[in-house]
């Protein structure tokens, strides 16, 4: 009876030991829980040893025309991304085609890009007493931040006009898509490559569709294509050859891994700098989210 006694007050004595020992360790761990006591998740690797993005066309968005057929007021809407952070662009209504550009019809407010790149826009243009026609108005927008040069009247981006529903009698609704423009380099497209070996990474920019024999500025930046940030890592320029296909083969020191999200490449009007606004043109640009 003795032996049984003594064995049950042992267990009792480890019982109470192991309890004050799982709350000292419970106490000790508070400090690192969320408020709501759930457990956090455990956090996936954030990087990799390669990477790639296709490289597009910018910027890009959505241009809405609304006519009403009681005050003949036409109302413009545009909401672009990838322009060239905090940028002015003129943008217009003409007669004809992207391909096939005519004369004036309008001129729409200016293109305003915020601190990432984004625009929104809306004109409302009075005594339009047309109409939308059915076809033969385009919309596009300027490089900027004036028309004193070809440089900046070059359209970086256009839309062509279809209206099905022309009659005056009813209001009018056409929804079109800001896309490439036939100016030179603003067609472009192509891939970037990414890998990382031997803490050096290595970026290999491959592009077609440039204008023949021409230089381009290229860069590594933080944030995306829709939301622009900063320099990250300066990158070769993209060189043209006769044909508009353009290569560039960057090397890196000191990176031992890729991000998983947070970068993306793009490619420059400009050859040598991207200090004016019209250099800046990011036409061709990329986010890093194609992963190996």
């Amino acid at each position: 009876m003795l032996t049984k006694k003594l064995v049950k007050q042992n267990f009792i004595h480890f019982a109470l030991l192991l309890g004050a020992v799982l709350l000292l360790l419970s106490a000790c761990d508070s400090g690192n829980s969320n408020p709501h006591g759930s457990v956090a998740a455990t956090p996936t690797s954030a990087t990799v040893n390669s990477a790639s993005a296709i490289m597009r066309h910018s910027p890009s968005g959505t241009a809405e025309l609304m006519w009403d057929h009681t005050s003949h007021v036409l109302t413009v809407h545009m909401a672009l991304t990838g322009l060239t952070p905090q940028s002015t662009h003129p943008a217009h209504i003409n007669a004809g085609s992207c391909k096939s550009s005519g004369k004036l019809v309008y001129n729409l407010s200016p293109v305003k890009a915020t601190q990432i790149g984004f625009a929104d826009v809306i004109t409302r243009v009075k005594d339009v007493t047309g109409g939308i026609p059915e076809t033969g108005w385009y919309i596009d927008v300027s490089n900027g931040p004036g028309m004193s040069t070809s440089a900046q009247a070059m359209p970086i981006t256009c839309t062509n006009v279809f209206n099905p529903t022309v009659s005056t009698k009813l209001s009018q609704n056409v929804q079109t898509t800001m896309t490439i423009s036939l100016a030179p380099n603003q067609a472009a497209s192509g891939d970037a490559q990414l890998t990382v070996n031997s803490n050096k990474l290595t970026v290999a920019l491959n592009l077609k569709g440039l204008a023949p024999n021409s230089k381009h500025m290229a860069h590594i930046h933080t944030g995306s294509c829709a939301s622009q940030g900063a320099i990250k890592y300066n990158l070769k320029p993209v060189i043209a050859n006769a044909a508009g296909d353009g290569t560039s083969t960057t090397i890196i020191p000191d990176i031992s891994a890729i991000p998983r999200n947070g970068w993306y490449v793009n490619v420059h009007l400009g050859a040598s700098d991207v200090k004016s606004q019209t250099d800046n043109d990011p036409f061709a640009c990329g986010d890093i989210t194609s992963l190996h």
